[in-house]
C-alpha cells in the first residue's frame, strides 16, 4: 500500500569513484521524472563533514527518506535495484522488506547505522518483533539489533511500544518484550516489571523477575 510523503535522497560520491556516476545518473533520472522530490549530492573529496556525521565509510552511499521509511545503501546498485527500493520506500511495509533483506544478507550493522541516523527505524524493528509472522531467523537478527542499543536513549524512547507487546496475548512475544524493556536500562521501567512479576501466568512472572535482574545489573 502506497501512503507516503515524497521521497528525498541524499547521495555521497567521491572523485575517482567508478560506481558513483552510475548511481548518480539513475537518481538524477528519478528526480527528473518525479519519483523523488529532492536529491542532495555531496562530494566527500571536497567536503566530508556531513559524511563523518553519518559515519559514511564508502561511496557511493545514499539514503531514501520519507514520512515512514528511512533506508541507507552503500556500494554499486543497478538502475533496476534503485527503482525497486524507491518503490518499496513508498509502501507502508517497505521498512520490513528493507530490514529483512539486510538481516538475511548479514548486513545487520547497516540497519544499526540507519537507526543511529534516524531512530524511528527502531520502531519498525520493534513492530516486526511484535508480529507473530516474523520468522525465527529474522527474529534472531532483530534481537541482536535491540542488544546493540542496550541502555541507549534510542531504545528508551520506544518503551511504550514494547509495553504494548507485553500487554498482548502472545506469551512468547510478551516474554521477549519484557527482556527488551529491561535492556532500556531505565529505572523508571522497574515499576512496570514489578507489576508483571505479579502476573498469574507463571511464564510471564518468571520472565518479569529475570527482566528485573537484568535491569538492576544495567543500572548498577
Amino acid at each position: 500500500m502506497k501512503d507516503s510523503s515524497p521521497t528525498s535522497v541524499e547521495l555521497f560520491v567521491a572523485t575517482g569513484c567508478s560506481h558513483c556516476p552510475l548511481v548518480l545518473k539513475e537518481l538524477s533520472e528519478q528526480l527528473k521524472i518525479g519519483t523523488i522530490a529532492e536529491l542532495t549530492v555531496v562530494n566527500i573529496a571536497v567536503d566530508n563533514t556531513r559524511a563523518e556525521q553519518l559515519n559514511v565509510r564508502s561511496v557511493p552511499w545514499f539514503s531514501l527518506s520519507n514520512n515512514h521509511s528511512f533506508m541507507i545503501f552503500s556500494g554499486n546498485y543497478s538502475p533496476k535495484e534503485i527503482q525497486d527500493w524507491l518503490q518499496k520506500a513508498e509502501n507502508t511495509n517497505g521498512m520490513n522488506d528493507y530490514i529483512e533483506e539486510n538481516l538475511s544478507n548479514g548486513e545487520l550493522m547497516t540497519v544499526a547505522q540507519a537507526i543511529n541516523i534516524q531512530p524511528t527505524v527502531l520502531s519498525s524493528v520493534i513492530a516486526m518483533l511484535g508480529d507473530e509472522e516474523t520468522s525465527m531467523d529474522i527474529r534472531i537478527g532483530l534481537d541482536v539489533l535491540i542488544e546493540q542499543f542496550s541502555g541507549s536513549k534510542i531504545l528508551q524512547s520506544y518503551t511504550e511500544q514494547l509495553k504494548k507487546i507485553v500487554l498482548s496475548n502472545v506469551v512468547r512475544l510478551q516474554i521477549d518484550a519484557l527482556h527488551y524493556i529491561a535492556l532500556t536500562g531505565d529505572i523508571k521501567n522497574k515499576s512496570f516489571l514489578l507489576e508483571q512479576a505479579e502476573n498469574t501466568n507463571p511464564q510471564i512472572k518468571e520472565a518479569a523477575l529475570e527482566a528485573i535482574e537484568t535491569l538492576n545489573d544495567l543500572i548498577d
